[in-house]
């Protein structure tokens, strides 16, 4: 294990040869994606250049001729129209960071690829639904795709209540908050799949320096958990007793020892998942309860990798342009690499982080600019070109 130790983000991305999880691997579909699309074209990192293309309506494809850090304010923005589907991957480098302010899908048919978001602390000193990136609650058909989502005060990235068909893939998750208002408010969570979430599929991602819910499966949720990465944790993935999960080849570093990686859902099937640096204790099980027979649910176009591979794997693909990373992604992918948080096991607060400014505070990009030629057909082969290109 480990044996990206030493190289950067870049090159760990550069040498993998891309992704084992494409934008099929879940049960969202994105044949909606046609040349029949208007095309939104973002010239300057601003909010309102963004705003105005995630609001409007119709079938639309965002790109993106600058670079840069874009100010929320502290509001949220919100893709509030169907069909839309933002390109990070189009930006020139070191393409799109959101800062101050929850990036949202609030809408159906949408898929986010290659964006960072990074919230920090809120402005009305909550730290409840101040997530970096989710999907709003009764939406459906989206995919979050090579996402990076770090310092949320709640979760970093989570799935709306009474969702359907939802894929987070390739995903950096981490750092959550636990003391964003100086009161040491604990709070410093993953993921939360909401209440009533069904065929949500979560694969391909990194969880790192989170309390827990990596992920939490709430209430009648069903929701495939496939080699995942999961590293510097104090509590388990967690499964409330409604929930149905398949719970594969997922791998655990510098965890707790003492508790099970998946615990909770008697309606669990879990296999090939494994504990490391350190090693569950003798007599702890990885999983918690027994497996039941056969996976309750799995996409069909989803192939599981041994969770012997999972750490190479994942920390090459991950998170937003892994060949292009950003000085945070960066870190976090050699942190997890020269397991840092090794000797932090007995005294986390240590190694969490409490505010942006632990960690040297909200990046400013540079504003880069480069010209686009969208063309007339095979727009999705397009976007396709643009995203190899930074994975």
């Amino acid at each position: 294990m480990g044996a990206l130790s030493g190289l950067s983000g870049s090159a760990a991305a550069q040498s993998s040869g891309g992704s084992q999880f494409g934008l099929d691997a879940g049960f969202a579909d994105t044949s909606w994606l046609d040349d029949d699309v208007d095309v939104h074209t973002i010239t300057e990192p601003t909010r309102s250049a963004v705003e105005d293309a995630f609001s409007a309506s119709g079938s639309r494809v965002v790109v993106f001729e600058t670079s840069g850090t874009i100010d929320l304010g502290g509001n949220d923005l919100s893709i509030s129209e169907d069909y839309c589907w933002v390109a990070g991957q189009t930006a020139p480098s070191p393409g799109i960071t959101f800062i101050n302010g929850q990036v949202q899908i609030d809408a159906d048919n949408c898929v986010v690829q290659h964006i960072r978001s990074r919230i920090g602390p809120g402005s009305d000193g909550s730290i409840q639904s101040n997530d970096s990136f989710n999907t709003a609650d009764d939406t459906q058909n989206n995919v979050v795709d090579h996402v990076s989502a770090s310092w949320g005060t709640d979760e970093c990235l989570s799935v709306g209540y009474d969702t359907q068909d939802t894929t987070v893939s390739n995903c950096l998750i981490y750092e959550g908050l636990y003391d964003p208002y100086g009161d040491e408010s604990d709070h410093n969570y993953g993921s939360l799949i909401g209440d009533g979430a069904s065929n949500v599929t979560l694969a391909g991602n990194v969880w790192a320096k989170v309390r827990g819910r990596a992920p939490r499966l709430k209430s009648d949720t069903e929701t495939a958990v496939v080699n995942n990465l999961l590293y510097f944790f104090d509590e388990s993935a967690n499964a409330d007793s409604s929930a149905v999960t398949s719970f594969v080849g997922n791998a655990a570093i510098c965890a707790d020892d003492d508790d099970a990686i998946l615990e909770g859902s008697p309606t669990a099937y879990h296999a090939d998942n494994i504990a490391y640096d350190p090693p569950m204790e003798d007599d702890q099980p990885i999983a918690e309860p027994e497996s039941v027979s056969s996976p309750p649910l799995w996409p069909s176009g989803l192939s599981e990798m041994a969770a012997n591979s999972v750490e190479d794997h994942n920390l090459a693909n991950a998170g937003a342009r892994p060949a292009d990373r950003t000085a945070h992604d960066q870190r976090i992918v050699q942190e997890i690499a020269d397991r840092d948080g090794l000797d932090y096991l007995d005294s986390p607060y240590d190694y969490w982080v409490g505010a942006p400014d632990d960690v040297g505070g909200y990046p400013d990009l540079p504003v880069n600019t480069h010209s686009l030629e969208v063309p007339d057909s095979d727009i999705r082969g397009w976007l396709a070109g643009w995203a190899q290109s930074v994975e």
